[in-house]
């Protein structure tokens, strides 16, 4: 919303009395401040209308959301996006919809576009859209029906793990599975079907991780268990290797040393640089994501009918020499 040129003579005081609020709560109105309630905002909105204040074009300055969630990697490169677009000249503001969704939807209704580094599911999206109609929407990393989805290229991502182990006669694959981890179905999905159609005689064990499991003595009790040592080992999300490094291969590397390691997502930021544990892995320039993210933000895709969006971010094979081949 912009002040109508010529509009001086309304009086904040008379509003705020009228409608029973604060002259300081007309204030924060004016300068769309998201903290003000938004039936009070609205009540606000229609009374400084009728004085002829506001007229209801788009302002020239949008306003950017982002919401966050305490991920490592979502929340890392989320501020790296975030300080990015207000040096573009935006203005954004943060939220988290898990623990203040009220504060969420207040903030939504008066932002132009949404960008999720959350892991939404469809139903706040919609939520949002609800209170404001005309939100566009961002998410980076996992699918939702948001107006643009940004994510690594998943299916790609497992076709290309499976090539790799096969190139170097890997049949016996345990493969690493923790709820918590959002796109591990897309990239499960498409290794084992790729895995399959190569080497139809392979056999893949999954080693499901629940919510409120801990990563190594999970590990520790399939190694146990199982009835054959596998050949290799995939994890679908770089953190689990890396616990894997550091809680069995590197404690009892005469036992585990001769089990091939390949995982997803080797970081290049220095921020992860702990993550430096040299294998096999199916990566992606973090670069190219943010890249496309801020154009995406910055020129608004057509809304008339509201087609979804999703682009994909290309991937490839690393090579650390953790993936040997087999007599």
């Amino acid at each position: 919303m912009e002040r109508r040129t010529g509009s001086l003579n309304v009086n904040f005081r008379e509003i705020a009395r009228e409608l029973g609020v604060s002259a300081m709560t007309v204030y924060r109105v004016v300068n769309l401040d998201p903290a003000v309630r938004r039936e009070t905002r609205e009540r606000v909105t229609d009374a400084l209308n009728r004085c002829g204040f506001f007229t209801h074009r788009r302002g020239k300055r949008f306003k950017v959301l982002f919401d966050f969630i305490d991920h490592p990697y979502l929340s890392h490169y989320g501020e790296k996006l975030l300080a990015n677009i207000r040096e573009l000249g935006f203005h954004c503001c943060r939220t988290c919809h898990r623990t203040a969704r009220t504060e969420f939807l207040d903030t939504a209704a008066v932002c132009d576009v949404a960008v999720f580094l959350s892991v939404p599911d469809n139903a706040i999206i919609d939520e949002a859209r609800r209170v404001n109609p005309d939100l566009y929407t961002v998410t980076l990393s996992t699918r939702s029906n948001a107006d643009v989805t940004l994510s690594p290229d998943n299916t790609r991502g497992g076709e290309l793990a499976a090539c790799h182990l096969v190139r170097h006669r890997h049949r016996h694959i345990a493969v690493h599975l923790a709820e918590r981890h959002p796109t591990r179905m897309e990239r499960c999905k498409a290794f084992c079907g790729e895995m399959r159609f190569l080497a139809p005689e392979c056999r893949i064990d999954f080693i499901h991780e629940g919510k409120k499991e801990q990563t190594a003595p999970l590990l520790r009790r399939y190694f146990d268990t199982v009835d054959q040592q596998p050949d290799s080992i995939l994890f679908l999300a770089g953190e689990f290797a890396d616990t894997y490094r550091r809680e069995l291969l590197e404690p009892e590397p005469e036992r585990f040393s001769g089990i091939g390691v390949l995982t997803f997502d080797h970081p290049q930021d220095q921020r992860f640089a702990h993550l430096d544990y040299h294998f096999d892995c199916i990566g992606f320039r973090s670069e190219n994501l943010l890249e496309w993210a801020e154009y995406y933000i910055t020129n608004r895709p057509m809304m008339k009918k509201r087609s979804p969006i999703h682009t994909l971010i290309d991937v490839r094979l690393v090579e650390n020499g953790s993936i040997r081949m087999k007599p």
